[in-house]
């Protein structure tokens, strides 16, 4: 029958119908199985390589496990054959050396603990001195110390006095505002009074006006009209705010006032204490100028009883033998300066020396190495066979860094394709179940078209009306 009206009817609805349904089967039919052989395909691709790089990974590691071992294994060899000859060749220069580097070190500890002795006693020394200097000073730096402390009191009385003033000017601009203010609320108040009075009169005339339009209709008098309470005359929104203002800086004026008398307690207090640091300190002063007074006075008495002394003979040489027992003393100090000078200039002799035999040391140990290293053929061979194990590491260690790089980029260039087939085909899902959705809805609408001719009586064949009506069923 599908035949049979392509035939007959080409250019129908019917046949274009079954045309267009038959073309659409076969190409989902295709795509279908196309993708599904590709997808196969790709998933066998994908199997095959990572099957690849699995066998490639157990490879190296198994290379790398062996190259390992043996590494081990020769390093083990290689440390005892070392052991052994540095055994064999033990050097009896080496230990002569380091016994003589003892024997200096031991001499170099001894001088300098003696020397560090000596310093420790002229220290000490100088140190007595210094107390005799200071226990004169101690007097003069007392007194600069009670200057000081004046200058400071009086520096904190002038600037309690400063900060007192500047409290002050605060009140009075404060007083003032308030009495400005208090001003103002009475103009205000005297202003409102005014107004109400006006309004009053004018209500007061309307209201007469009205009475005498009115005529005799009430037979009682209006003088009570007249005067109507009115609770909103002498009302408005600026009284609260000036009684508000005026309570706000009532109250600031009682906290300038409290601040006021808490700073004259301040400086009330701060004088007196000023006043008790003044007396104290003349106190001081007068206490020190008596004992400077009687220093004074016993200085005097030992000038005198010294000049009477050194006319004697015996002062003469009293004083003779302190001269001689100061050269005396002065000399034994030189001599004791020079023998620490000489003890210096052998001490750093002797550090010098040090250092000359630690260099030789070092020299020795130098060649001692490098003659080990170069005695024997072993060792030679044996440097060389560690020089070989280190570029062997180094290249091992090159490697697997270049493989984990390829296996890092093989995956990511197979997931990237993985990705691209995989949204490829999802578009293409995406385009025919459009495609389907379109054609679906073209199904629809002829179908309706094909009830509404049928409603209408419009006579369609009957081999197509079967087929049209089977699907509903």
């Amino acid at each position: 029958m599908e035949g049979i009206l392509k035939r007959r009817y080409p250019n129908s609805l019917p046949a274009l119908i079954l045309a267009a349904s038959a073309a659409g089967d076969t190409v989902d039919k295709n795509t279908v199985e196309f993708m599904e052989k590709r997808i196969k395909k790709l998933e066998a691709d994908l199997e095959g390589k990572d099957e690849d790089a699995k066998k490639s990974l157990r490879t190296m590691e198994q290379q790398f496990q062996k190259m390992k071992i043996q590494y081990e294994q020769r390093l083990e060899q290689q440390e005892q054959l070392l052991a052994c000859k540095l055994n064999q060749h033990d050097s009896p220069r080496i230990k002569a050396l380091e016994k003589e580097l003892d024997d200096i070190k031991e001499a170099h500890q001894i001088t300098v603990r003696n020397l560090e002795a000596e310093i420790d006693v002229l220290k000490h020394q100088n140190a007595e001195l210094d107390v005799k200097k200071n226990d004169k000073d101690d007097k003069d730096f007392q007194s600069i110390e009670f200057q000081v402390e004046q200058a400071h009191a009086k520096a904190k009385l002038v600037r309690l006095n400063e900060e007192l003033a500047a409290k002050k000017r605060e009140i009075q601009d404060l007083s003032k505002t308030v009495g400005r203010l208090q001003k103002d609320r009475r103009m205000m108040l005297s202003n409102q009074n005014s107004k109400g009075r006006e309004e009053m009169s004018a209500k007061r005339a309307k209201k007469d006006v009205l009475h005498s339009s009115k005529g005799n209709a009430n037979s009682f008098p209006g003088t009570l009209d007249s005067k109507l309470y009115q609770p909103h005359t002498f009302t408005d929104s600026h009284v609260s705010e000036v009684l508000q203002e005026n309570y706000r800086l009532k109250n600031e004026l009682e906290g300038l006032i409290s601040e006021k008398n808490e700073l004259k307690m301040k400086s009330e207090a701060a004088m007196n204490q000023f006043e008790n640091s003044m007396r104290r300190v003349k106190e001081d002063t007068a206490a020190h100028i008596a004992s400077l007074k009687a220093s004074h006075q016993r200085e005097i008495e030992k000038l005198l009883c010294q000049n009477a002394v050194e006319n004697s003979s015996s002062k003469v040489a009293e004083l003779n033998r302190k001269i001689a027992t100061q050269e005396v003393l002065i000399r034994h100090f030189q001599s004791q300066v020079n023998e620490l000078q000489s003890k210096q200039e052998s001490l750093v002799v002797s550090e010098v020396r040090e250092e000359i035999l630690q260099k030789e040391i070092t020299k020795l140990l130098e060649e001692l190495r490098e003659a080990k290293e170069n005695h024997t053929p072993e060792m030679k061979h044996f440097v060389g066979l560690e020089k070989k194990i280190k570029q062997m590491e180094m290249r091992h260690a090159q490697r697997e860094q270049e493989l984990q790089q390829i296996i890092q980029q093989t995956h990511q260039v197979v997931e990237t394709e993985q990705n691209k087939e995989v949204e490829k085909w999802k578009r293409l899902a995406q385009l025919k179940n459009r495609e389907l959705e379109k054609f679906r809805t073209e199904l629809d609408s002829i179908l309706d078209v094909l009830r509404e001719l049928h409603r209408q009586g419009v006579v369609v064949p009957v081999a197509f009306a079967d087929e049209m009506n089977a699907p509903e069923y």
